[in-house]
């Protein structure tokens, strides 16, 4: 049970009451017993309104039915809820002296050392006397009388449960007892008629129980060996599907073998084409970028400076009023002499009157008869002659040129065609 709150100051030399909870609803209980033995006025209630009726030690509690005997000075409830019958303050305190039992310190769960006649030692009492009772009906205790009433009526409604349950068994037993009176009679009355109306010998029911035992034992023989048999083919059956199952599992590995080698092979593929893709890609940028790359272009720079043509950065001419090296125009004329003899090279053109002979800032021109005329300076006036025919014979192959890239644009439907800018 709960241990017990203070004994409550009592007003105007009052005696101290004994308060306990009610271990289903936690009202408090008023356990303290008047010089006249009646029990005070219980203080609590249920849900935090009403009162518990007044009792003593014998009304705080109740002891279930079915438990083991009752103890002196436990008043059971009452039945149909009428009032248990309150004895006298002198035959409870002689009824719970006898019921005192005592418990060793290791299972008491009151304090051994609480005695004499003060408030502690009436309060140890009946904690000691609330264990004992929890401990025979299996119940915490106290009690109110409210929830000591529903415990009441859950008990017996397993009571009756049980009851029900027990005549249930009752009849199953019964029926199984009378099956079986019947099936022996049954055995009794065949036996009977098998003996032609008289009783068997001892001597020869032996003999029939003996023949009916062996029929059996050579049936069940029969069936072992129907069973050994049934057993060996099971036993070849399992031995083929093992080989099978063998085979299979050999298969798959193969299987997958060759799916591993397949996977390998079709990655290097893949790689490979990759790769491939990759290169051609690359060398299809560089012939576009090759094909609108023109080599004449970066290896002869023609452009012009002023009033002077260029050809590598070389002028070629001079002015009265500019007066240009003799070696710049050498070897402006020898850039294009080269240049001019590469193109015609390139597209297989041979000039009809003329051969250019690009030999640096000394180059040459000669005629249809192989005479060289230089194409260099300086000049004078005994040898301009020779340096005029060799401009005359590199204008007129430089002109049998344009006029052979034109024939070839109007062949090709190159529009428009080539011409030459001079």
């Amino acid at each position: 049970g709960a241990p017990p709150p203070p004994p409550v100051a009592a007003p105007d030399g009052a005696p101290a009451r004994l308060l306990f909870r009610c271990q289903a609803c936690a009202a408090i209980l008023d356990v303290t017993t008047g010089s006249d033995g009646d029990g005070g006025a219980g203080a609590g209630g249920h849900g935090g309104q009403g009162s518990s009726q007044g009792a003593g030690v014998d009304e705080s509690w109740i002891l279930p039915e079915g438990a083991r005997g009752a103890k002196p000075g436990v008043v059971a409830a009452s039945p149909s809820g009428a009032p248990a019958p309150r004895p006298s303050s002198r035959a409870n305190v002689a009824n719970m002296a006898e019921s005192f039992v005592v418990l060793p310190s290791s299972v008491s769960r009151v304090p051994r050392d609480v005695a004499g006649h003060g408030i502690d030692a009436q309060c140890a009492a009946m904690a000691k006397v609330f264990d004992m009772a929890g401990d025979e009906s299996k119940v915490d205790l106290p009690m109110c009388l409210e929830c000591a009433a529903s415990l009441r009526e859950e008990l017996e409604l397993r009571i009756k449960e049980t009851k029900s349950e027990c005549e249930t068994y009752a009849k199953c037993l019964e029926e199984l007892g009378v099956a079986e009176g019947v099936a022996e009679g049954v055995a009794d009355a065949s036996s009977t008629a098998t003996g032609g109306g008289g009783a068997f010998t001892r001597g020869e029911k032996e003999e029939a129980e003996t023949r009916k035992l062996e029929a059996e034992l050579r049936a069940e023989l029969e069936k072992a060996d129907e069973l050994r048999e049934e057993l060996d083919e099971l036993r070849r059956e399992r031995l083929e599907l093992e080989a099978e199952a063998a085979d299979l599992d050999a298969r798959e590995s193969a299987y997958w073998d060759d799916f591993n080698d397949f996977k390998l092979a079709l990655e290097r593929h893949v790689d490979e084409r990759d790769s491939l893709v990759v290169s051609v890609e690359q060398t299809g940028r560089q012939l576009e970028r090759l094909k609108r790359t023109n080599v004449f272009n970066d290896a002869f720079h023609v452009w012009f400076d002023g009033p002077f043509g260029t050809v590598n950065g070389f002028r070629l001419g001079r002015l009265s009023n500019v007066a240009v090296e003799w070696d710049e125009i050498n070897a402006a004329w020898g850039m294009a002499c080269l240049l001019l003899s590469t193109m015609a090279n390139a597209v297989k053109l041979e000039f009809s009157r003329y051969t250019l002979k690009p030999m640096g800032s000394f180059s040459k021109v000669l005629d249809a008869k192989g005479n060289a005329y230089e194409l260099y300076g300086p000049v004078n006036i005994l040898s301009s002659h020779k340096y005029d025919r060799a401009m005359a014979g590199f204008l007129q192959c430089l002109d049998e040129f344009g006029a052979f890239a034109n024939d070839r644009d109007v062949r090709n439907g190159v529009n428009p065609p080539f011409e030459l800018p001079y």
